[in-house]
């Protein structure tokens, strides 16, 4: 499951003792401490995995370009608010919903792990937008963006078995001839007992998509479930082709 690493609380409760009488024998005093707690081990494999905030739109055809969508999908999804494609995708397919994804697929299954793995996830990578507005990000993505051509491990964990899955974008593309498809793109680092990486899978897939963004009030649901779908069979679609190279089916 992907899953935050714990934290536990310990709370000590206070213990009253009376005073003995004089010549009373006196017992051995009660320990009102709580016991410390001893670390958690370390985790024998790791997979650490970063979901995106990063979501990207084109459309292409003789009416470019996607401004505001239509008025009864944008009120019955954001009350009113105007939203375009791009904010569509934040609210149907943020980082929680991507998690959501890859736990009902089977993230270890599908990359061919063992059970031994503890997946860890981190912060999602960066909408590209904001870092023209944000010096300091931009400059944390560019060191992010050095060490993986390093190839280095993004962590400081030295785990024997280690492996990182990075979400780099969800992108959305229309265009006259070919409709409108889910583009994903993933950086799948599986370093296995080394601390440099000779070669990762990178790339990005794509599915179809019909409903999304909707076009009517009734459409919004369809297009919520069309769009989780979409990026689910694009992460199986990217294991199959970029990870392991497997042709597709004739």
């Amino acid at each position: 499951m992907l899953k935050f690493s714990p934290v536990v609380a310990i709370l000590a409760a206070a213990s009253f003792v009376t005073a003995p009488a004089f010549g009373q024998d006196v017992p051995a005093p009660v320990s009102t401490e709580a016991p410390v707690a001893a670390p958690a081990p370390a985790p024998e494999c790791e997979l650490h995995v970063w979901p995106t905030e990063n979501y990207l739109g084109v459309s292409m055809g003789l009416l470019s370009g996607f401004g505001v969508i239509g008025v009864l999908a944008d009120q019955a999804a954001s009350k009113g608010k105007v939203q375009t494609v791009k904010d569509l995708m934040r609210e149907y397919l943020g980082p929680e919903v991507q998690k959501e994804e890859l736990n009902r697929i089977g993230l270890l299954k599908t990359l061919k792990l063992p059970e031994n793995y503890t997946i860890i996830v981190q912060p999602p990578t960066p909408f590209n937008e904001d870092l023209k507005k944000d010096p300091a990000l931009k400059a944390k993505v560019k060191e992010i963006n050095a060490t993986i051509k390093e190839g280095k491990r993004l962590t400081s964990s030295q785990s024997k078995c280690y492996a990182e899955l990075i979400t780099t974008h969800i992108f959305y593309h229309k265009a006259m001839m070919y409709g409108s498809n889910l583009f994903t793109g993933w950086n799948y680092r599986n370093f296995g007992d080394k601390m440099l990486l000779k070669k990762p899978a990178t790339g990005q897939v794509k599915n179809p998509l019909e409903y999304f963004p909707p076009k009517t009030a009734e459409d919004v649901d369809k297009a919520k479930v069309e769009l989780r779908d979409a990026y689910s069979k694009d992460f199986i679609e990217y294991v199959d082709k970029k990870v392991f190279g497997v042709a597709p089916a004739q």
